[in-house]
């Protein structure tokens, strides 16, 4: 399964986590929307949540319980959605 299939099924309002299976690089992003259409090629290897550095001005929910201005730039970890790909399919 490719990424472009479970795009649309992908929450809207949840921050989002790209990861490479096959170098664990990853890129996050505030929503699904920000995700750039290069990865829809990419196969789909899971999903998962995950704590993962954002600013604190994309993460309010996070950087007003941890303590820290909501609207500062200032890196914080919060919850996301992580989705694991790899340019090979899956093999089960």
């Amino acid at each position: 399964m490719k990424f472009k299939d479970i795009r649309p099924y992908i929450s809207n309002i949840d921050r989002v986590s790209i990861c490479d299976k096959d170098t664990l690089s990853y890129v996050n992003y505030q929503f699904i929307s920000d995700v750039p259409e290069s990865y829809d090629d990419l196969y789909l290897y899971g999903i998962g949540r995950i704590e993962s550095e954002f600013p604190a001005n994309q993460a309010i929910d996070a950087a007003v319980k941890q303590g820290v201005d909501p609207t500062s730039d200032e890196v914080i970890y919060a919850q996301c959605i992580e989705i694991m790909l790899s340019k090979e399919p899956r093999k089960f």
